[in-house]
């Protein structure tokens, strides 16, 4: 009998604490009490009760996203578990540490038709970084030893060599409730091994490989997937896109525009069918890192006109082959690789590709605001004057589907650019959308914009459903009352119109007003150019309360705006 006092999950919580993991994220249940309770009385632990288990996953994410740190997760047993999975998933492929908690119960009661119990041992293989069963009973003195290094083994597998999800499960037995008088000495010093990262760096074997080749290359493409903010790695790219023999594509979400990648409208470049226009941007040299992108465009263009070398740069872990194309695997950190890069290189390829590209960009920047300077006002517009207005060094956060394209076609306007932009492109899913962006407004006081569409925000209003909501954080609702992307994209809209509204557009009439009343949040609302003009000064005003604004818009002027601007991007010619 363990009198409610659970000395090893005490254990456990302190040496998260002790090893800098000290944001917490805890689902309410019975089972994890033990785990809860260590918490609460911890003096070091800033935790956070979120009541939906799916919500509770992205809103740890969100916090994770932005600190790079891990931040911990706690459950109850059963299905509880099974709802922190869709976050889990994007954490993995985000490379977002977190720590997974979930109680369980005694493991002779699986499979016993006992309350809440199932298989959750190794729940979220294969993605996690790694699965560690937390020992259940304190009988000996090697199991507080064990439990300690498990504990240990896992905060270190989150941060290390490749951030991402860690899980431990924690069968525990009852009673779960310790006595109201116990109150655990977490100042005892506790002893675990700590694991010490490692910078990798290239050998100059590699060096004398790879320079020949760079230096040879006379069209350089460097590929930026999402990646965090980094001063170092925008400095890097900043000197390397000044060589006439190198052009910088980026992603919005890889956090270098302006000046480490300063072809802005490069996406809409791309979506070009003029084959002179791809012929003279096809690469020789293509180096690749971060991670998703959106554009589809580029894909397409090297994956049909693969180069002759592409170079994948990231710290560890087995390499994506995105564009079928890879020639060599650079396991080093992008801004070490590319630091690196910039004191090695000679004098660069006599060249004209980097002129080209900004030729191009130049013409699709222009073709751009013009278009969406006289279009009818709909979502893509909608999104434009939403980043003109937004407050520059704010956060941004973007939902899937539209939201995060249109993004990408506008990319940087000048005295409004973010802090940081974050999609949940690992998996890109719309699920945990409102809640990721619930998380990344908890970290700071800075001004957090979500921008996303109906049925993300609606499929994920329990983010808002809790006593967590902050005053800096935006939401900006796109509702056009269905899935208007299959109304846009190829495929779904070749379909007959009763079978793509009734299966593939989803249609709905909700209003987000009364969502905004019941958690407390500023509500405005938008249905025309002016109207949003009009309320987008106050909306992003500093208050003493979240706010949401929600701008109606009409799928089918959607629909064919996009349709006119891709005919637009496909156009564009060597003739413009």
């Amino acid at each position: 009998m363990n009198n409610g006092i659970h000395p090893l999950i005490e254990l456990a919580i302190h040496i998260c604490a002790e090893s800098g993991v000290r944001d917490f994220v805890v689902a309410p249940g019975s089972r994890s009490a033990p785990l809860v309770v260590a918490l609460a009385r911890h003096p070091l632990m800033a935790t956070r009760v979120i009541y939906d288990e799916r919500a509770a996953g992205y809103v740890a994410l969100g916090l994770a996203q932005q600190l790079r740190q891990p931040v911990g997760l706690v459950c109850t047993s059963g299905t509880a578990a099974v709802n922190f999975a869709p976050a889990v998933v994007e954490a993995y492929y985000q490379e977002i540490p977190l720590l997974i908690f979930t109680a369980d119960r005694p493991p002779e009661w699986i499979e016993q038709q006992d309350n809440q119990a199932i298989q959750q041992t190794s729940l979220y293989a294969p993605h996690v970084r790694g699965s560690f069963v937390l020992p259940m009973d304190d009988g000996h003195p090697d199991t507080r030893w064990h439990a300690a290094r498990l504990t240990a083994e896992a905060v270190a597998l989150c941060r290390y060599p490749r951030p991402g999800p860690v899980h431990i499960n924690t069968p525990l037995r009852e009673p779960l409730y310790p006595p109201p008088a116990h109150r655990p000495d977490f100042t005892i010093p506790v002893r675990f091994a700590q694991t010490m990262a490692t910078a990798p760096v290239l050998s100059e074997a590699s060096w004398a490989t790879l320079l020949p080749a760079w230096q040879q290359a006379p069209r350089k493409l460097i590929v930026a997937g999402m990646h965090p903010a980094n001063t170092a790695l925008r400095a890097a790219l900043s000197t390397l896109s000044a060589d006439p023999d190198v052009a910088v594509f980026a992603d919005i979400t890889a956090n270098l525009f302006p000046d480490g990648a300063p072809l802005a409208q490069a996406d809409m470049v791309l979506g070009s069918r003029d084959p002179q226009v791809l012929e003279a941007l096809r690469p020789d040299l293509v180096v690749h890192f971060g991670g998703q992108v959106t554009s589809k465009y580029v894909k397409d263009l090297l994956r049909t006109h693969r180069p002759d070398q592409l170079w994948r740069v990231q710290p560890a872990g087995v390499a994506a082959d995105t564009y079928q194309a890879a020639t060599h695997v650079i396991p080093m950190a992008p801004a070490a690789f590319f630091a690196k890069l910039v004191a090695k290189r000679s004098a660069p390829a006599a060249s004209d590709y980097a002129k080209t590209w900004h030729a191009f960009n130049k013409t699709a920047n222009h073709a751009l605001f013009r278009f969406l300077d006289g279009a009818p006002f709909g979502e893509f517009q909608a999104v434009y004057h939403v980043l003109h207005a937004l407050p520059p060094g704010s956060r941004l956060q973007l939902a899937n589907s539209m939201p995060v394209r249109y993004a990408n076609f506008i990319g940087a306007l000048p005295g409004h650019l973010p802090a940081q932009v974050n999609a949940n492109r690992g998996t890109s899913g719309i699920d945990g959308t409102v809640s990721t962006a619930v998380g990344a407004a908890l970290v700071d006081n800075l001004l957090t914009t979500l921008i996303v569409g109906d049925l993300a925000f609606f499929y994920d209003r329990n983010g808002l459903w809790h006593n967590h909501l902050p005053p800096n954080l935006r939401i900006v609702l796109l509702n056009n009352h269905g899935g208007g992307i299959f109304d846009i994209i190829e495929g779904p809209n070749r379909l007959d119109a009763a079978t793509r509204a009734r299966f593939f557009l989803t249609p709905q009439p909700l209003s987000a007003r009364r969502t905004a009343e019941d958690h407390g949040l500023a509500y405005y609302y938008a249905a025309d150019a002016a109207g949003l003009a009009a309320q987008l000064p106050t909306f992003f005003a500093a208050g003493d309360q979240p706010a949401l604004l929600e701008i109606d818009t009409d799928m089918e002027t959607n629909r064919t705006v996009f349709q006119a601007f891709r005919s637009l991007v496909a156009g564009l010619s060597t003739a413009a």
